[in-house]
């Protein structure tokens, strides 16, 4: 085996596995977004195994130097700052580079809080999307939010703290009424799950939802009379490019909507 791509807790150290413990202890040297919090896992678990720093801004040039060790016949594992590696983190990168050369990895489970955040949430699971994080400048992540307002299934994204109250009155903006919940502190002391509409949580920020810690998203799907609509296609196209959705976005949104071809809708618009 070259690599064990490890889930860490969320927040309560509690939740580490055995297996997974054992693993870090075991492996000659842990991969980490940052070593500084992974220390702190890792001193509490009494593991003195070497730590290396992978993450968004060194992992193109570290990856060569990782993957000629395990050539060498050194075993890794990978972890994030929290929760499963991969998951909005570096990480597929190099498994996809493991994966071009035949190199054996494994999978140690744990929870990923937009799982979580999904299960708490009171919303429907049966089908839903998740969308990680928004993009940070202005026009692309109205425009990504308005995609996400309009998605037939429930969506999940993060949000930072400070971003949350300005995302939650965007979405005031787009549909004040649609039902979404709230989570923060996953699995820590102060855990907080809020459902409600968009205006009655934006309501609650800062007060009953204090705008610390990490917090996840859940909205419920676009509303269904609007999902079986009998609009036309053409105006239900120009609908969504009118609230500034690009056309090609548009006519998929619309497909997704109607459960028709990209390309049935594109030939309609277009008669």
């Amino acid at each position: 085996m070259n690599l064990y791509v490890t889930g860490t807790p969320l927040g309560n150290l509690e939740d580490m596995s055995v297996r997974a413990v054992k693993t870090l202890k075991d492996v000659d040297a842990i991969l980490c977004e940052d070593t500084r919090l992974t220390r702190k896992l890792t001193n509490h678990f009494e593991i003195s195994t070497p730590l290396r720093a992978y993450h968004d801004f060194n992992k193109e040039k570290v990856e060569e130097e990782i993957l000629n060790d395990m050539r060498d016949g050194k075993v890794f594992a990978l972890v994030s700052d929290a929760g499963m590696p991969a998951i909005s983190d570096p990480g597929y990168e190099l498994i996809r580079k493991m994966q071009e050369e035949g190199m054996e990895y494994s999978i140690i489970p744990a929870a990923s809080a937009f799982t979580l955040a999904l299960v708490a949430s009171g919303i429907p699971s049966f089908e839903f999307t998740f969308f990680g994080f928004l993009p940070k400048t202005g026009s692309k992540k109205n425009e990504k939010l308005k995609q996400i307002m309009h998605h037939p299934y429930t969506s999940v994204l993060y949000e930072s703290p400070h971003k949350l109250k300005s995302t939650i009155q965007s979405m005031m903006e787009m549909d004040a009424e649609r039902e979404i919940s709230i989570s923060r502190e996953i699995t820590k002391r102060f855990e907080q799950h809020r459902r409600g509409t968009v205006k009655e949580v934006l309501g609650m920020l800062g007060d009953a939802i204090p705008l610390k810690g990490e917090f996840v998203i859940v909205i419920r799907g676009y509303e269904e009379e609007a999902v079986v609509s009998d609009i036309p296609i053409r105006e239900h196209v120009n609908q969504f490019i009118d609230q500034g959705m690009k056309p090609t976005k548009a006519m998929k949104m619309v497909a997704d909507i109607k459960g028709m071809k990209k390309q049935e809708v594109y030939d309609i618009y277009n008669e």
